[in-house]
């Protein structure tokens, strides 16, 4: 790199930071606020507002030159690898039966839902899509992709969607992503405000008062963060963030070497009789798996991983992508896929919705309400979004509810949202087809289904 790249990749940096710091005073306007958008996704839509493919065409005096979009344009890709690579680093180790017993309930909930996105996009477009729009089989994935993986996982699924030659399907992606992250933050406060007059909470939680400190006092907002700024001031130093740094440098560079490894048994086994698999298999997925040998390799060498840091180096980058990924994402797909794009959002919405108001009080045993909010948040938002309406339903987390859903992260995002079986879908449905995927998708759907129903469940 010469100094002038380095020169335009320092100003590039300046843009993002000021174009956040004008989307986090957006967020936290009275209308805004209410709905807790997270300055990320905002500052995301700004760019894209003032990008080439809607200021450059309408209102070309204030479009953000088109140099700063070619630099940001790569950013999710590689980010995308340093948020699972911090997954698991820092998390001291559970056995299986430890996490079974603790969010056994929220997995069987979580994966259902998970599978069921399989299940409707499959039958959505086999019946519906096909028929009308002559989609691809692939399309059937992008449910899953886009609600339960979000825009990180769209990002990380490129080079997949670039194999398979559906380049508009990423596009679709991108656009459900962001409007499943809109519309889980506008229903989840409708969904609590719901539960509330149906009595659903219990008694020493007032969703009211909490909803009025969250989003217009932001007593709460400001006593986390000087918390956490107490936290960070106590526990951080330069050296440690160094450290921590090279920590998922490291389990960035594991994952890469596994995935090597998988691409050489493509070589030797299956390219020879014309079959591909797991080349198609995206880095950021195995980057999990890097990040959990070298937490396993710290634990064993005690060498002690700093949570604070980790956090804050995988908020960072989870911010950065998601900003950049919005505001550079293409919006040609509704020039002719707006059908599609449409039906898969609505069809997608309604199982969710659907599961959270009619399953979920018989498949979990207690607190139905409490879980099925956190696991919503989690199924069309992010994380992120489930945490914080569980602090809406659950400020003291009495229920348990936040720590079932901490530990069902670990048998869940290794394949689900993300995960492995999110990373072939694409080339499995090619490599079987869309029928048999499907039919699996709805076996999987109905086994976790009766898991939860009569095992963890209320036993109807």
């Amino acid at each position: 790199m010469d100094w002038a790249q380095f020169i335009s990749h320092v100003y590039s940096a300046l843009m993002l930071a000021v174009v956040f710091v004008v989307a986090y005073t957006i967020s936290r306007a009275p209308t805004i606020r209410r709905f807790y958008l997270p300055a990320s996704l905002v500052a995301g839509v700004l760019l894209l507002v003032l990008g080439p493919q809607v200021a450059g065409k309408y209102f070309s005096d204030f479009q953000i030159s088109q140099f700063f979009y070619d630099v940001w344009a790569p950013l999710p890709g590689i980010l995308i690898n340093v948020v699972f690579a911090c997954l698991f680093l820092g998390h001291p180790p559970l056995s299986i039966k430890k996490i079974w017993k603790l969010s056994g309930s929220q997995i069987a909930f979580g994966q259902m839902i998970a599978w069921g996105q399989y299940l409707v996009g499959g039958l959505v477009t086999l019946l519906v899509l096909i028929p009308l729009f002559n989609v691809v089989p692939v399309t059937a994935s992008l449910l899953e992709v886009s609600f339960e993986g979000g825009h990180g996982t769209v990002v990380g699924l490129g080079p997949v969607f670039n194999d398979l030659n559906y380049q508009i399907g990423q596009e679709i992606a991108y656009g459900l992503a962001t409007a499943s992250l809109v519309t889980t933050l506008i229903l989840g406060v409708i969904l609590i405000q719901w539960g509330r007059h149906r009595g659903l909470m219990r008694p020493d939680v007032n969703p009211a008062h909490q909803y009025k400190k969250s989003f217009y006092n932001y007593t709460l907002v400001h006593d986390i963060r000087k918390k956490a700024l107490r936290l960070v001031d106590k526990h951080m130093t330069v050296w440690k963030l160094i450290k921590q740094i090279a920590l998922v440098a490291i389990s960035i560079f594991v994952g890469w070497l596994l995935r090597e490894g998988l691409v050489l048994i493509d070589q030797v086994f299956l390219v020879p009789h014309g079959l591909k698999f797991f080349s198609y298999v995206p880095l950021f997925s195995i980057c999990m798996f890097g990040g959990l040998i070298v937490n396993y390799a710290c634990i064993k060498l005690n060498i002690r991983v700093s949570s604070t840091a980790n956090s804050m180096i995988s908020d960072l980058a989870l911010g950065v992508l998601i900003m950049t990924a919005v505001g550079t994402m293409s919006l040609g797909f509704f020039n002719g896929n707006a059908g599609t794009f449409w039906i898969l959002y609505a069809a997608g919405s309604i199982w969710i919705i659907s599961s959270v108001l009619i399953l979920a009080r018989r498949m979990f045993h207690r607190y139905w309400f409490q879980n099925a909010v956190v696991s919503f948040g989690q199924a069309m938002g992010m994380t992120a979004t489930g945490l914080l309406f569980a602090q809406m339903v659950d400020p003291k987390n009495r229920t348990g509810a936040v720590d079932a859903f901490g530990y069902k992260q670990m048998l869940f995002e290794p394949f689900m949202g993300g995960g492995l079986i999110t990373a072939v879908s694409m080339p499995l449905i090619m490599a079987i087809g869309l029928p048999i995927f499907t039919a699996i998708c709805g076996g999987i759907v109905l086994f976790w289904m009766l898991m939860g129903l009569f095992y963890f469940g209320r036993r109807i």
